[in-house]
């Protein structure tokens, strides 16, 4: 490898061969591109090829005192992509950590690296003629399981809440010990893939939204295909009718005759987006899009799915639904296994990633879609708030009108959309979607960005998942806990070279 002006790079020759040493001008820029306006400035790239490599790598880092921040696909659009949270990082791709290393049809889990992707999983199940599936992601089929997991992203259908359905983290932490969480630190420990705890403190949420380690490997559970399935879809005519439709599929869920994200509800601006394709020629080229002014109604749209052992089982959890909805929404319509044989196909709900929802990115661009979409390379603009709510229309409504009026001042639509992850909490994602090429556009959604954020907030209304935009919004902490995580970080890391700004708050050290 051609010696460099960074001593890390030169120390790591001996390790990683030079293509995946990358230091040129056209890669580094694109690991410094998101969805949105960003500043940081990246040093190089490097990729390793297994969890030595990767430990190489941090034990180097901290010799040099230099930071590394670690991606898996890099997918993260709308949240910050492949970019680091501060300047002057060293970007550690683990794309090439991509083997599925365990598998077990019988109890039903599978055991991966950072860069197996949604993708790959769903193709070697059908390889396997498995009867299980995993919880995808709307977004990209080529999305790191791992990845997703470790911001504590959304899944669809019953185990979409993928935090409570993985085990066995392999780890390495931030000076480049290795460690496993579970019962994986003892040797053949037969329990490994299938219990969570193992014995002793639990550790796995400290490697979950944190910059304490690198998680090189990660067993996911998946869940076996219904032997009956269904899907409905319904709608009310405006927000107005919100708060009702939400308190009505709430208790559906609390009793999980509705299981946990397994229900969504999206406003028509989200229904719209996903074809990816703005209405120019009837809008005469002008934004924003209103929908009230066009059409006089912002319709919202709920859909779910119904998973069941039997098909007496789901026409009874099917009346249940029907009984509930009655005179509350319109066009209320069922499918299922026997009157669409087909229904199993490319759904999301049994774990068919798809790149649908990925379109949406496009929805200003006055460009065609192109067939390989890559939402940074096109400078698609994206950017997500990721809220959580108790699942209560009384608290829910008053902030959606809010969140509408404060994005249409704006001038972009307001693109809201509802995962019902339990019967007591819920998720709201808003999508601010713009034309990164437009002039002064970049600077005006951020805008709208961090008001909507600050409004939250003081409301109460904390994100469960923050972008690289927003690590150090947040209020300040009511307690300790500025204390307890500095005290962590520096046990752990005490060189700062991991992930540094990466959900460590540090506006809260005290």
């Amino acid at each position: 490898m051609v010696k460099t002006s960074i001593p890390i790079l030169n120390v790591l020759a001996d390790s990683l061969d030079a293509e995946n040493v990358l230091t040129d001008t056209d890669s580094i820029s694109a690991y410094q591109t998101a969805t949105f306006i960003t500043s940081q400035q990246v040093l190089a790239v490097l990729k390793p090829g297994d969890a030595t490599q990767v430990q190489a790598c941090v034990k180097v880092a901290n010799q040099h005192k230099t930071p590394i921040y670690p991606i898996s696909g890099g997918k993260n659009w709308g949240l910050g992509s492949r970019v680091p949270v501060q300047n002057n990082c060293i970007i550690l791709d683990l794309s090439r950590l991509n083997r599925i290393l365990d598998f077990n049809e019988k109890l039903a889990y599978i055991t991966v690296e950072p860069g197996v992707t949604f993708q790959q999983v769903y193709e070697f199940l059908r390889q396997q003629n498995s009867n299980l599936f995993l919880s995808v992601i709307g977004g990209s089929p080529d999305a790191s399981l791992i990845g997703n997991l470790l911001e504590r992203g959304d899944g669809i259908g019953p185990y979409g809440e993928r935090a409570t359905h993985v085990c066995g983290f392999e780890v390495i932490l931030p000076t480049g010990e290795f460690i496993h969480t579970g019962f994986g630190r003892f040797a053949n420990a037969s329990a490994t893939p299938v219990s969570r705890w193992g014995v002793g403190p639990a550790s796995e949420g400290l490697f979950t939204q944190s910059n304490l380690g690198i998680v090189t490997k990660m067993t996911f559970w998946l869940r076996p295909l219904p032997q009956f399935f269904q899907v409905f879809t319904c709608s009310i005519p405006d927000v107005a009718y919100l708060s009702g439709l939400l308190d009505t599929i709430q208790p559906l869920m609390l009793q999980e005759i509705i299981q946990g994200n397994c229900c969504s509800v999206w406003n028509s601006y989200k229904v719209f987006a996903r074809q990816g394709r703005y209405p120019w020629k009837i809008m005469d080229g002008k934004t924003p899009l209103h929908l009230k002014e066009l059409k006089r109604f912002e319709r919202w749209f709920a859909s779910g799915a119904i998973y069941s052992a039997s098909r007496e089982q789901g026409l009874a959890q099917r009346q249940i639904i029907e009984q509930a909805l009655a005179g509350k929404v319109e066009e209320l319509v069922f499918a299922d296994d026997d009157s669409n044989p087909e229904l199993r196909e490319d759904n999301l709900y049994l774990g068919v990633p798809s790149n649908q929802n990925v379109k949406s990115t496009y929805w200003r661009k006055k460009s065609p879609i192109p067939a390989q979409l890559d939402p940074d390379r096109d400078r698609c603009g994206t950017l997500w708030l990721c809220l959580v709510f108790p699942f209560d229309g009384v608290v829910i409504s008053p902030a959606v009108e809010t969140i509408e009026v404060i994005i249409k001042q704006y001038q972009f639509e307001p693109n809201l959309a509802f995962n019902c992850n339990s019967g007591r909490s819920i998720h709201l994602f808003i999508a601010i979607m713009f034309d990164r090429e437009v002039a002064g556009e970049d600077e005006k959604a951020m805008s709208c960005h961090d008001e909507l954020l600050q409004m939250l907030t003081q409301a109460g209304h904390i994100p469960y998942r923050l972008g690289i935009q927003s690590m150090n919004s947040l209020p300040p902490a009511q307690d300790d806990y500025g204390f307890f995580l500095r005290t962590l970080k520096q046990a752990l890391d005490p060189n700062d070279i991991l992930a540094p700004g990466r959900y460590d708050f540090k506006n809260d050290w005290k």
